[in-house]
């Protein structure tokens, strides 16, 4: 039987693996075209949209715009879903399967097929209308698809029919689950909702960077077939059918979708990948696990193998949607006399730089091979602890594996907490000792830097003359006060182009707290503008144009960022700070307001 198994596994393989190529040679051109509002980073795309957000989506110029080396076709799940089904399929067909199975392996197709029907909803909108399906729309779709995968097992799988542990070990919901008519079919529709949703979701989440998704999604899917074969009970086979046929396709696709370091359209570097899954692949793989735990009763431990899809899905919810939130209306800054003022996410002390949690490394400067194969690393080790978890043969090594993997997401999550600000420094150059802006702690520990080098400018060290400029180096503050000052040293060098990009970062309404800022702003402007040209006009005096580099890792695009630096009244002021003034008292930096973003 267990040759017959490794059909699943291989068939979805080899199958993936073709009709990924025969999906990318059918559809080549079906590629995103959704543009998201804010600051964008080399890497990422304009979509439909040209970068002062005119719609051209049915336009020649806007499909010449269309970066193809940053936006690859959609079509990853048009070959990872048929393998799955034609390989699950086929593998029952060898093992013969009963009446019974044939069902819960239907249900297990359609379920597949549901959730990613609703993920390729999402990709059609995002290619013909420049923007994906709302959030609550998403949702919408995914608990409808678990709804009905809900109905469906408690009715024609007889493990889903009745209550069963831990739930009726909990007092008074265990009563109430055994005791009162149809309490345990209401309970499990809204237990399958919950898990499918936020599993799949997760996983969507998770879907960021080249292979990030896929390779997580293997160890995870391997983790429970090799539980569920361990049960060794016959009614349960279409579940481990489903687990292999899961991590093959996954496999088949890995190749399509390897992981480079490459960094963004600007980069030097070869791009690998020449598809994505897109979210009708993530919904569908994360729909089909959440599924194959519920029917086998291990959705608690879902949890812990799937252990890097629920950081990804926490950071996410509890920075963007509990946090932000929350300091958006109740954080006041002490520092500006200013009430009411709504100043982006890198003034808040968040987590995180970015969310989902991969984007935090990214913008340290990680290389994304390596961020994605230490996310893989990280994603097999969860996968067997979950395994020594389930099948240890002693209580006190399972209870072992559940408290190392609890340690493992602890560290992970903490991590964001120790390189989370941003200061100036000085790096030697042939020409001298020249100022950037760095990330983490101004420290060394046993002679390694804890701190990487985000962006260096042209402005020297000789820039620096007072006391008080001086002691702004080497200290934390937040971005956008490295940033006012660092524009501040450019201008006094007489690099104006600089100094406006510097300043040009920092949004609206956190730079109408900085008047001075403002009013070099302004000069600066002036100064880099051609002859006839707006000092306004943002196409000219950028840092591409005078150094020829791309933008600083650390601006990304971010809904939530877009929403806080739309266009605010700038107040004038009659007496700008002269070139040769002190700089501004960046060193009142705020020590408990990290610069996060997301």
């Amino acid at each position: 039987m267990q040759l017959f198994l490794l059909v699943a596994l291989v068939g979805a393989f080899i199958l993936a693996l073709l009709l990924c190529g025969i999906a990318l040679r059918l559809a080549p051109n079906f590629r995103s075209g959704e543009r998201k509002e804010g600051f964008f980073r080399a890497d990422q795309s304009l979509g439909s949209s040209d970068a002062v957000g005119n719609s051209k989506s049915n336009s020649k110029e806007s499909k010449r715009r269309r970066p193809s080396s940053s936006e690859l076709p959609l079509v990853g799940s048009r070959g990872m879903i048929p393998a799955m089904v034609l390989a699950g399929a086929g593998t029952g067909w060898l093992l013969g399967f009963a009446a019974s199975q044939w069902l819960l392996l239907g249900i297990l197709g359609a379920s597949l097929v549901g959730f990613w029907i609703v993920g390729q909803f999402d990709d059609w909108k995002k290619v013909y209308s420049g923007q994906g399906i709302r959030e609550i729309t998403k949702f919408v779709g995914v608990a409808i698809v678990a709804s009905g995968v809900a109905l469906a097992l408690y009715y024609y799988v007889p493990s889903a029919a009745s209550a069963y542990s831990p739930y009726t070990d909990v007092p008074g919901l265990g009563t109430l689950l055994l005791q009162v008519q149809y309490a345990w079919p209401v309970f499990f529709v809204l237990l399958v909702l919950a898990v499918a949703t936020t599993t799949s979701l997760a996983v969507d989440f998770a879907d960021g960077l080249d292979g990030l998704a896929a390779g997580l999604s293997f160890p995870a899917a391997l983790a429970f077939a090799v539980i569920i074969l361990a049960e060794d009970r016959p009614d349960h086979y279409p579940l481990v059918i489903a687990s292999l046929a899961l991590a093959g396709a996954t496999m088949g696709f890995l190749p399509w979708n390897w992981p480079s370091a490459w960094k963004g359209r600007t980069s030097t570097l070869p791009r690998r990948a020449r598809m994505i899954m897109g979210d009708s692949g993530s919904l569908a793989i994360g729909g089909m696990l959440a599924i194959i735990a519920l029917v086998d009763r291990q959705e608690l431990l879902l949890v812990l193998i799937g252990g890097v899809f629920v950081l990804e899905g926490l950071s996410a919810v509890i920075q963007s949607r509990l946090l932000v939130r929350f300091f958006r209306h109740f954080l006041k800054m002490e520092r500006f006399e200013a009430d009411h003022v709504w100043f982006p996410h890198t003034e808040y002390p968040l987590p995180f730089l970015a969310t989902p949690m991969h984007h935090h490394f990214d913008l340290l400067g990680w290389d994304r091979r390596r961020l994605v194969y230490s996310a893989w690393t990280i994603a097999a080790l969860f996968g067997a602890l979950g395994i020594a978890s389930a099948l240890a043969p002693f209580t006190w090594q399972r209870y072992l594996a559940r408290f190392i993997a609890l340690l493992i997401g602890i560290a992970l999550w903490q991590s964001g907490h120790h390189t989370r600000n941003y200061f100036l420094g000085t790096v030697s150059t042939a020409q001298g000792p020249r100022i950037g802006i760095f990330y983490g702690y101004p420290y060394k520990l046993f002679g390694r830097r804890m701190y990487s080098l985000v962006e260096l400018t042209e402005a020297t060290d000789k820039n620096v003359t007072s006391p008080v400029e001086q002691s702004a180096l080497w200290v934390r503050m937040n971005l956008f006060d490295a940033r006012a000052a660092l524009g501040f040293f450019c201008y006094r060098a007489g690099f104006y182009a600089l100094a406006r990009e510097q300043w040009e970062r920092i949004p609206n309404n956190n730079l109408a707290v900085r008047p001075q800022i403002m009013e070099l702003l302004t000069d600066a402007r002036r100064r880099v503008a051609p002859l006839g040209a707006s000092p306004n006009d943002s196409s000219v005096g950028t840092i591409a144009t005078a150094m020829g580099a791309e933008p600083s890792p650390a601006d990304i695009s971010h809904p939530g960022i877009a929403a806080l630096t739309g266009p605010t009244t700038r107040p004038s002021h009659p007496n700008p700070l002269p070139t040769d003034a002190p700089l501004p008292n960046v060193t009142a930096a705020n020590t408990g307001n990290e610069p996060q973003t997301n």
